[in-house]
């Protein structure tokens, strides 16, 4: 597609050059044969088509030495003004042919210059022309005398060359949008092209991943199975700690579940997530109360490096209230918030976590409070613990969730 647009582009330029090239010498050859035939016709003014002349050969000169066309084009354009605006306003002539050389100038100068080019000098040559209508051209066909034979070979060579230069500047244009177009289909079917093969590979990209989730959610959930196979040959003591190694291995195989039911693998929905992993635990744990559970997330995405710490972090979180929480509330409430903190300069966001128990002092195991700080920091966030009669409260302020 580079090649293609680099390609459009040289085509444009050497058009234009090519038509201020061509241009000057056609007209430089032809006004000169024009200026020589009318040098003595006394109905007939040589002095703008000697001018003219005197103007081509100038951008010719200028245009060999700096090959920038687009100085040449405005030079030529702002003097063309001012040759057909002196016409207007100094010779007294009926200016059949000069409204004709306004035109050649205005569609020269939209062609090669643009578009705020071409209107300053449609807007300078439509002024001078209604000044002209209005102040002059009356008196100017008062005076004027009968055409000769001579006089209507001229403006009959002159209309040819008028005509020729449109001809020529229509020709480009045509050329140009032509190729303009051609260009743009070659850049559409690429585009199609790519879009076929990028769609292609995601889907394919897609099924691989969800087909790696599917496994690898097997995979823990066969190291879980084995693990209460063993726990079942040990003490009731021992067996516990297997229990909670199951649960948090639990707590990362139904990410996975997740990710691989979830129509968008580039979302996680937070919500759902907390939802499975409470049910998980109340059916590992014989609860006789079931606690309320009130979850509020305001997050639509996650990166995918802070999903399993913060499952693990959720994990003993919840794991320590059904464990240690509830034995003398008669009705339990956990709530879980997580929303993002209003500040445009940081990518901050708020966990809150309580429960309206009161832990038994010592009762949480010191490797799931390690647990707990280990997730926080490697999601670069602080954690603030508050207990108080009501409840325990646990505050986190976490970075880049999203």
């Amino acid at each position: 597609m580079d090649k293609l647009n680099t390609n459009w582009l040289e085509f444009h330029e050497k058009s234009k050059f090519r038509l201020v090239l061509h241009l000057l010498y056609f007209f430089a050859g032809l006004m000169s044969i024009v200026t020589i035939v009318n040098f003595s016709n006394e109905h007939f003014s040589a002095m703008p088509n000697f001018i003219a002349v005197g103007m081509c050969i100038l951008g010719l000169f200028v245009l060999y030495i700096t090959k920038n066309y687009r100085l040449v084009g405005a030079v030529c354009s702002i003097l063309t003004l001012g040759i057909v605006s002196g016409s207007f306003l100094f010779l007294k002539a009926t200016h059949y042919l000069t409204p004709m050389w306004m035109i050649v100038n205005i569609m020269f100068t939209f062609f090669i210059l643009g578009k705020k080019w071409g209107i300053s000098i449609l807007i300078a040559h439509f002024m001078v022309l209604f000044y002209y209508l209005i102040n002059i051209h009356e008196r100017n066909i008062v005076a004027v005398e009968s055409f000769s034979g001579n006089d209507v070979t001229t403006f009959i060579l002159e209309y040819s060359i008028v005509g020729f230069a449109i001809a020529y500047i229509l020709n480009l244009y045509v050329r140009t949008t032509s190729f303009s177009r051609i260009n743009l289909e070659e850049n559409n079917q690429i585009l199609t092209d790519q879009n076929k093969v990028i769609s292609k590979q995601n889907s394919e990209m897609e099924v691989m991943l969800r087909e790696i989730h599917h496994r690898v959610k097997n995979n823990l959930q066969i190291i879980t199975s084995l693990l209460r196979l063993q726990a079942n040959n040990m003490t009731e003591k021992d067996s516990g700690s297997y229990q909670e190694a199951i649960d948090r291995i639990n707590a990362m195989a139904i990410i996975h579940e997740k990710m691989y039911q979830s129509g968008s693998l580039s979302k996680f929905d937070l919500e759902k997530y907390f939802k499975s992993l409470i049910n998980s635990l109340l059916t590992n744990y014989s609860v006789d109360k079931h606690p309320q559970f009130s979850i509020e997330v305001e997050l639509e995405d996650m990166k995918s490096k802070s999903i399993v710490p913060l499952a693990l972090l959720m994990n003993e979180l919840l794991l320590n209230s059904l464990k240690h929480a509830f034995r003398n509330q008669d009705y339990p409430k956990i709530s879980i918030v997580l929303s993002r903190i209003e500040d445009e300069k940081s990518n901050q966001f708020l966990l809150e976590y309580n429960d309206n128990g009161k832990w038994i002092e010592g009762s949480t195991s010191a490797f799931g409070t390690e647990i707990i700080q280990a997730m926080t920091e490697q999601m670069e966030g602080e954690l603030e613990l508050t207990k108080t009669d009501l409840g325990t409260f646990y505050v986190f302020h976490l970075a880049n969730l999203s």
